[in-house]
């Protein structure tokens, strides 16, 4: 049985450590930045809800006042944010129109995992798996970022992800930071862009470690999605392979014809549908 308790820290934790360990190749402020963008996005600061104080945020991230204001300053440019003299600094209500939700896809990742927890069982640096190192652009004695995940609502757990991004990613993605939402959505809030989405699914049946996490039965049969996601460049960003309870996970593509415009509509849906 999974210790959801766990799961709060995981998503919301903010210690100064393991963030200040993020690599020098970002700008400090920015990475502040990214971290209080998250906050903001996965309803760590409700609307309606003042923020930390600039001091009480310094003391937090051990940084000074400037570093703050100036993460502060760029939130506030963006929309996410309004300040008020006397009052404090509260969040503003991000419509759907808001550039970061425009793309279909992204926007149904974000709704499912506003709708779950999750508990972090792996931050750690490790080789890729043979098979995907010539794909992924890494040679064989080269270390990537892997993250894994279990996500779950208050009924039970809905799947278990482990993605691989390049190193250097730890520096956008401290282990405080990581939430429920998609790895994919932190990356498009730290400024990375995402180009090309290439998923396969298939069914594999669940080994004794996965079926624990997932609270069903040895053997039991999963949805497994493996998803390539590739920058501007053509880069791959980010490796993604998912195992989906599939009484708890439903995928569906909605496709228009050829004179419409939109093109395909991706959703990922929790159902409550019993095995």
């Amino acid at each position: 049985m999974i210790n959801k308790t766990i799961a709060h820290s995981a998503a919301t934790g903010s210690g100064a450590s393991g963030y200040m360990r993020g690599s020098d190749v970002v700008p400090l402020y920015h990475r502040i930045y990214v971290i209080l963008l998250q906050k903001l996005t996965d309803g760590s600061y409700p609307v309606g809800q003042s923020l930390p104080s600039e001091d009480e945020l310094a003391v937090s991230f051990n940084v000074s006042r400037v570093t703050i204001r100036k993460a502060m300053e760029r939130l506030e440019h963006e929309g996410r944010i309004v300040r008020q003299r006397g009052r404090g600094t509260f969040p503003l209500v991000q419509h759907a129109s808001a550039q970061e939700h425009e793309n279909r896809f992204m926007r149904s990742q974000i709704s499912l995992a506003q709708k779950t927890n999750i508990v972090l069982l792996d931050y750690t640096f490790t080789k890729l798996p043979a098979p995907w190192q010539s794909q992924f652009g890494v040679k064989a004695d080269q270390d990537v970022l892997r993250i894994t995940r279990i996500r779950f609502d208050a009924r039970s757990p809905i799947s278990k992800t482990i993605c691989y991004l390049p190193q250097e990613f730890a520096a956008y993605l401290p282990r405080e930071t990581i939430s429920s939402l998609p790895i994919s959505a932190s990356l498009t809030e730290a400024g990375i862009p995402l180009s090309r989405f290439k998923e396969h699914i298939t069914a594999v049946l669940a080994d004794s470690e996965t079926a624990q996490q997932l609270e069903v039965d040895v053997g039991s049969a999963l949805l497994m999605m493996t998803r390539w996601i590739e920058d501007d460049s053509g880069r791959t960003v980010e490796l993604l392979q998912a195992l989906y309870r599939p009484d708890r996970y439903e995928y569906r593509v909605e496709y228009q014809g050829k004179d419409q415009k939109g093109g395909a509509d991706w959703k990922a849906m929790i159902t409550d549908n019993h095995s």
